[in-house]
């Protein structure tokens, strides 16, 4: 594998626990717990909100953490991040078609069906073809399938 597939793979991994719970420990012997709100591809630096000090009882509402500081992460639990799902369904359906909205960890396909962490929502059709998608996609991200909302 190059040097520059392994980066990419990388950073779609790291991408995809985007809005997941992680336990990031620090070069100062910190463990910092927190939402994943973004990173930078080339300081691999960090941004977590609602964050919890391990050992401290405040709760910090954001923190950017620089990557040279970083020792490990770790995803706290197997949590839904829709956007994986969001770059899936682009690519079976038109330019436009899928909207990903990130605040609300919402999907919209072709203006008709909804997805969200708790399944998807529409009939049809083309809710059948988002559902097998996205049950595709869940199974083989080791999260459990909510496919079906409605029928």
């Amino acid at each position: 594998m190059s040097d520059a597939t392994a980066m990419r793979a990388f950073n779609r991994e790291i991408a995809s626990v985007v809005g997941s719970t992680i336990n990031v420990t620090t070069t100062a012997g910190k463990t910092y717990s927190g939402t994943l709100k973004g990173f930078d591809q080339t300081t691999l630096s960090i941004v977590l909100s609602d964050v919890a000090v391990q050992g401290e009882e405040q709760r910090i509402p954001k923190v950017f953490i620089y990557g040279g500081s970083i020792v490990s992460i770790s995803v706290a639990e197997k949590e839904i991040s829709l956007e994986g799902l969001a770059k899936k369904l682009e690519t079976s359906f038109p330019p436009g078609g899928v909207r990903y909205f990130p605040d609300t960890q919402v999907i919209v396909v072709m203006n008709k069906i909804r997805i969200t962490p708790e399944g998807v929502d529409g009939s049809g059709p083309l809710y059948e073809r988002v559902a097998a998608i996205a049950k595709d996609w869940m199974t083989e991200h080791g999260l459990e399938s909510k496919t079906s909302k409605t029928e």
